[in-house]
């Protein structure tokens, strides 16, 4: 299994920003002849901010060097002493080490918070009573000034498919922070596909697979593709909880992004099966695989440890073939993942808990097309999660790449939701990624009086809701009910109910919501250094020039 990642970052604290305002880029939007996709080029524009670097310091980056001194290999890189002065401050428990650019003689022999941030990614350091810093159980922080360049665009779409075309952005760190869409339309709901022009398609089963396999490919090329996928597309993490919840890979890589080696193994066979391979999965001693069965043999294929492994004659060899043969795993010393080869056989050799499933997970082929209603307003934000979906090893903590959205939609004509008796009104929520929050408020005619509100999974047992009034304005959380499900939540029933007897569509004017929910940053296509080309469908086109889809897009740039 990989390990965690061994340093986090943010950014936090805007220092200083606008030095300049300016457009980089402004062709016109084009359609090619006989072409039905539409390109715009938007305009860019930019400004220049200072901000505050943040990169915990964690023991598994730490090794020890020379006498009280150690050294820490960081992710995020800086200038540094070698070149010039670090601006870099190291930080134990909150407050500066005395002692920066220090000699690295002091450092290994006197020890007592002398550092040194020699390159742009190696810190030599000592804590300041000269301990082990990877057992004294303080917590250490780079804090480095940063100036960055944030850019943003603003563009309308219209049409049913639109390329939007950017140029490369070399040689600099590309960080993407948020991405807004925002339906302007007055009348008309429309779904969305967004991704990045020759990357797969992750909206469905059937379009990751219509993605990466080509007709005529054998059950081994199929196979190869698939393990290729998933090992590009996710990240080793604890589930979000366990079950079946990230075994659909739609959600495994839209809503999270990660999940353990079983979940790996797992979507393996689900999306094998559906391309007409035979697959399963394998218990190991504390390690799951996958095989696929085809020119009469199994075959193991790992995207979690990201390897598999071929015979003396060039064949895909199985579990039992692994146990048997060791030396096809031995024969390098690491696995791509940097785990020990010799432990890994380890798992295959031990045969006694080795096991076969083919157990068909309860999940169904979800679709990830997002449905904005008119007035809809969407935002991803990029910046590391401040809440995540996880019922599983909580004491984990966050997952180190995460990214949370707010919906915000407005309903206007309650006398279009669902009346099963005349005084109550049922609006029924779905949403593709997780909920983690959120609220309400009811807009209420003059003179009337506040309706029950209740909630439901199913739209058959209900729980009654607290609710506020003031002003006329009635609001509710639905943040503990969220918390209490026990599973993931991807949409509810809310009801209205007029104890009067009276239709509660006469008695509201307007309901507004919010909610918070989690996606996988990985998944979501924003601006990198190259092939800033995005394809967007919009189903149906939005006739209005001008009243179509609300894009923003803002990212920054460093040196």
């Amino acid at each position: 299994m990989k390990q965690q990642p061994a340093c986090f970052f943010a950014v936090s604290l805007v220092l200083t920003c606008i030095v300049s305002f300016s457009p980089v880029r402004g062709d016109s939007g084009n359609q090619a002849p006989g072409s039905s996709v539409k390109t715009v080029r938007p305009e860019i524009q930019s400004t220049t901010k200072t901000a505050q670097i943040r990169e915990w310091i964690l023991p598994a980056a730490i090794s020890h060097e020379t006498g009280v001194g150690y050294v820490a290999r960081l992710k995020i890189p800086h200038d540094a002493d070698r070149e010039s002065k670090s601006a870099c401050l190291l930080l134990e428990d909150g407050q500066p080490l005395p002692h920066p650019h220090a000699l690295h003689k002091l450092i290994r022999e006197e020890g007592k918070g002398h550092f040194s941030h020699w390159t742009p990614t190696t810190l030599y350091f000592s804590a300041s009573d000269s301990s082990d810093p990877r057992t004294n159980g303080r917590k250490y922080e780079l804090v480095c000034p940063e100036s960055f360049v944030e850019r943003s665009t603003r563009f309308v779409l219209n049409d049913a498919d639109s390329l939007i075309s950017f140029p490369d952005i070399p040689g600099r760190h590309v960080q993407p922070l948020k991405l807004v869409w925002e339906n302007r339309d007055p009348q008309q709901t429309i779904q969305l596909n967004w991704k990045r022009q020759g990357d797969p398609d992750l909206s469905s089963q059937q379009a990751m697979l219509s993605s990466i396999l080509k007709p005529g490919m054998t059950d081994e090329e199929k196979s190869l593709a698939i393990w290729k996928f998933l090992k590009d597309w996710r990240y080793h993490f604890y589930p979000a909880e366990p079950g079946d919840e990230v075994h659909d890979p739609v959600k495994f890589l839209n809503v999270y992004g990660y999940g353990f080696c079983d979940d790996c193994a797992t979507n393996f066979a689900v999306l094998a099966r559906r391309a007409g391979v035979k697959s399963r999965t394998w218990g190991l001693s504390g390690h799951v695989v996958a095989e696929a069965f085809y020119d009469g043999k199994w075959h193991m294929f790992d995207p979690d440890h990201e390897v598999f492994y071929r015979n003396d004659k060039g064949v895909i060899a199985s579990v039992e073939e692994l146990a048997q043969h060791p030396e096809l795993i031995t024969k390098t010393p690491l696995d791509p993942i940097g785990s020990s080869s010799q432990a890994i056989a380890r798992l295959y050799t031990t045969t006694a808990d080795n096991q076969p499933s083919e157990r068909k997970p309860a999940i169904k082929d979800s679709q990830l097309a997002p449905t904005l209603e008119p007035g809809d307003r969407l935002e991803f934000d990029f910046s590391a999660a401040g809440h995540v979906h996880q019922k599983y090893l909580t004491e984990a903590g966050p997952p180190p790449v995460a990214g949370n959205g707010t919906l915000k939609r407005r309903i206007t004509k309650l006398a279009r939701l669902n009346q099963p008796h005349p005084h109550q009104r049922d609006w029924h929520f779905t949403w593709p990624y997780v909920l983690l929050k959120g609220g309400l408020e009811l807009k209420l005619a003059p003179g009337q009086s506040a309706p029950m509100l209740s909630v439901s999974s199913n739209g058959a047992s209900w729980t009654p809701l607290e609710t506020s009034l003031k002003e006329e304005k009635l609001t509710v959380s639905l943040d503990a009910w969220i918390k209490q499900q026990p599973t993931a939540v991807y949409g509810f029933y809310l009801r209205c109910e007029n104890t009067n007897g009276d239709d509660p569509a006469g008695s509201i004017e307007q309901l507004n919501s919010e909610f918070l929910f989690q996606f996988a940053p990985r998944a979501l296509a924003h601006m990198q250094n190259a092939n800033n080309h995005f394809e967007m469908k919009i189903s149906p086109p939005l006739p209005t020039e001008g009243k179509g889809l609300a894009v923003q897009m803002v990212w920054k740039e460093i040196e």
